[in-house]
This record gives structure tokens, sequence and C-alpha cells, in this order.
């Protein structure tokens, strides 16, 4: 399982993703570079909505 954790800043907007995959020992600021955005996968998230989650991890990419 992979989780997906937003930090977020005093507004309450996500300024950073962090994931944690199930074989990883601590979670880890999401790469786009390194990382594969899969929540179809029995994916968690944590800290906000998975739709603003997503949204962040899309403006990572671009």
């Amino acid at each position: 399982m992979t989780y997906y954790i937003a930090e977020l800043d005093e507004t309450q907007q996500v300024i950073a993703v962090w994931i944690k995959e199930k074989t990883a020992r601590a979670p880890r600021v999401f790469d786009p570079r390194k990382h594969i955005f899969d929540d179809a996968a029995g994916a968690e998230f944590f800290g906000a909505p998975k739709e603003k989650i997503r949204n962040w991890i899309a403006r990572a990419k671009a």
C-alpha cells in the first residue's frame, strides 16, 4: 500500500506531498522524476482530500 501525506501551510493549502511506499523505511517528498502516482493500487491519503493531493502532484509534473 502507498500512503500520500499532504503538508499544508497556514491557509490549509497543500505545499508538499510526501509518499510512503510499502517497502520504504520513511516517507519522502513526492518527486515526479522518481515516483509514479497510482491511486488505483490501494492508496491512502492523509492531511488533505484525495483531489487536492492529486492536483498538487499534477502541478508538480508540469
